[in-house]
């Protein structure tokens, strides 16, 4: 770590968080972080390791920039990428104007409910006529200045600062526990981080060119790539309104038949998906399209014995099924972190048997206690907000527990892009039957899960888990890695919230950007399901026992399945994402990665793996760079290249 590197750092967060809303919101561009590998961050790295560096290797050789110190940008831009877009200002923004503004339509009854039960501060106003929260979504006139209501939203930004702070350490903490037991006990592959650990490797030894790019496999992958995505642009080239998303059509071949019901998502080809299913094991990303079959064929079987599932595959039995998966996940991966988390405890209380720390990039004490006080301020802030204690512990468990699958999703199962179905607010609002939360508590635990967790494509915590996984390479000064990462937080809040309040919302209007309509769609989903958990609790508040059940044992029985039988072919981490709208996105491509490593591994050699290896990185980086490649070029040409290269 080197205070050039961590200037250069915090620049590129300050122009990624900055250009971030602008691009993805404002223009409706492909995401620049809209995923756990942001292509974004990876071009910005790209630019450091073969333009600067050799700049700076014919000026003088030893002022080139080593592995570390682009690791150390990578992971202050990848941990700061969680703010500007749905990891936080996404969502924040709309979730507290939106229920003062939305409710003067006649359709909507929110008033007496939701704005008179909401506590001080979460909203930007409980008014339904706040001139805040209406020129946030109208914008302003054309001719006048844009001008930002500071003041209005002190209050607001104040609450949710305080949450938000407390969110990210107890992230920061439960991750820097868990660090060791998943890099050096589990050996987790990291996929997303292994990448560009392995493209920046001969930086070490001030190679201006790679090591990896003198690999013809990956050269060839690279190129092939490139070509792929400049085809998939061309349709613009002929006044299209968007480039060529290549799919098989299964849903429109299905249709026509008996299984038009199942509604089976089109076979979606994304290189980025593919890339990863091959440099993960070949039991995990088998496991992630196989149990996307297996979730139709469950709707299918369901529906032969003439009890056909509610909804579907959005419907509230697979929810609960999901719900049940992770929470069994959760508790195992605990389970087989215990002798380590026994030894971390042995060294917070200064017991003997505890476990060396000096290389751990957070101390193990400074971790668990920190754990403990920034845990008990999440719960004082909700018991402020009104619920009651047991209630308010029982959110944050289960926001963790969504935070830890998704960190172990990215990091086992090389998933970039990741979502749930369920969220903890609706968990026990039906599992009690309605009867947990008062009016505030439902507005608090509603839109605490709404800010953060709902759309986890961004979540913080497998940023920060793939940070402390490359941390491995910073030799020095490993313990001011949390006070940077702090200090990029800081950043990436301030210029993101200046972007999006000051260029996005406040000029154009939350109803005149691209995703305008998702915003009312959601907001006015968000707010209908509070109006009804406080006037009428028992509507729709009941658990489906048979989802949740299945769900539970299905994982347990997996999970035990996985741990007593190595020749075991399927690992349990597909079941716990089938049912979410990613797997619907990902699953064909997963099922192209998982089948071209499975034909090397029987009919190939180690050399051909390796070769495999290579190629699929070139896949992976050619594809990042056309996606940015071409972005940079809609932001000068003003021509969208639409959702053809990533999920939207």
């Amino acid at each position: 770590m080197t205070w050039r590197a961590f200037i250069i750092g915090i620049l590129g967060v300050a122009g990624l968080c900055l250009l971030v809303p602008v691009n993805d919101y404002r223009v409706g561009n492909t995401f620049l972080t809209g995923n756990h590998f942001p292509v974004g961050v990876f071009f910005f790295l790209f630019i450091l390791t073969l333009g600067v560096n050799a700049v700076l290797k014919v000026i003088r050789r030893a002022w080139m920039l080593s592995q570390s110190e682009l690791m150390l940008v990578w992971c202050m831009m990848l941990v700061a990428s969680t703010v500007p877009a749905s990891g936080l200002m996404r969502n924040l923004l709309p979730v507290t104007t939106a229920a003062p503004y939305l409710s003067q339509r006649p359709d909507l009854f929110w008033e007496d409910e939701v704005l008179k039960a909401a506590p001080e501060g979460i909203l930007v106003s409980n008014d339904p006529k706040s001139p805040a929260a209406k020129k946030f979504f109208e914008g302003t006139p054309a001719g006048e200045p844009v001008r930002v209501p500071w003041g209005q939203w002190t209050r607001t930004f104040v609450t949710w600062g305080v949450y938000v702070w407390l969110y990210y350490l107890t992230t920061f903490f439960m991750c820097g526990l868990l660090r060791r037991q998943w890099v050096e006990s589990e050996r987790l592959i990291f996929a997303t981080a292994r990448v560009p650990l392995d493209f920046t490797e001969g930086a070490r030894e001030g190679l201006v060119i790679p090591s990896l790019m003198r690999s013809k496999a990956f050269l060839v992958g690279t190129l092939l790539i490139i070509l792929f995505g400049v085809i998939r642009l061309s349709p613009l080239s002929f006044g299209e309104d968007q480039g060529w998303r290549v799919l098989i059509p299964f849903w429109q071949i299905f249709s026509e038949t008996a299984l038009d019901y199942v509604h089976i998502s089109d076979g979606k080809i994304y290189p980025l998906a593919i890339g990863f299913a091959f440099l993960v094991p070949s039991d995990v990303s088998l496991s992630i399209w196989l149990f996307y079959i297996f979730m139709c064929v469950q709707i299918i079987i369901a529906h032969s014995m003439g009890r056909p599932l509610e909804g579907g595959r959005s419907g509230p039995f697979l929810r609960w099924q999901q719900a049940g998966t992770h929470l069994v996940l959760a508790v195992g991966m605990l389970y087989m972190a215990r002798r380590h988390l026994w030894a971390v405890l042995k060294s917070a209380v200064g017991r003997r048997g505890g476990t060396d720390d000096s290389d751990e990039p957070i101390g193990y004490r400074f971790a668990f206690w920190g754990l403990v006080v920034t845990v008990a301020g999440l719960v004082a802030w909700n018991m402020h907000f009104g619920l009651g204690a047991g209630t308010a512990i029982a959110v944050i468990a289960l926001t963790f527990t969504i935070v830890l699958v998704h960190c172990r999703m990215v990091a086992q199962g090389g998933l970039f892009f990741t979502q749930q179905t369920w969220s903890p607010s609706w968990f026990l609002h039906r599992i009690t039957g309605g009867r947990i939360f008062s009016g505030p508590a439902a507005v608090v635990a509603t839109l605490q899960g709404a800010v953060l967790i709902h759309d986890s494509r961004e979540v913080l915590g497998p940023h920060m888990m793939n940070a402390l996984r490359i941390s491995s390479v910073f030799e020095k000064r490993r313990r001011l890695f949390l006070p940077i990462m702090l200090v990029t937080l800081t950043v990436a809040l301030a210029a993101a919230g200046y972007s999006s309040m000051k260029w996005v919302y406040y000029d154009r209007g939350a109803l005149n950007v691209p995703i305008g309509r998702s915003h009312v769609y959601h907001m006015t989903n968000l707010y209908n399901g509070v109006h009804t958990m406080i006037s009428k609790p028992w509507q729709g508040a009941r658990p489906r026992w048979g989802g949740l059940v299945t769900g539970v044992l299905g994982m347990a029985v997996l999970m035990v399945l996985r741990g007593t039988f190595y020749w075991w072919p399927v690992n349990p981490l597909g079941i716990a994402i089938a049912m979410s709208w990613c797997t619907r996105e990902l699953w064909f491509s997963f099922l192209l990665g998982w089948l071209a490593k499975a034909l090397i591994l029987k009919f190939g050699g180690g050399q051909t793996l390796r070769g495999g290896r290579q190629f699929f990185l070139g896949v992976i980086i050619g594809e990042s760079l056309i996606i940015c490649a071409s972005t940079l070029m809609s932001l000068l040409t003003g021509v969208r290249t639409g959702p053809i290269f990533l999920p939207y």
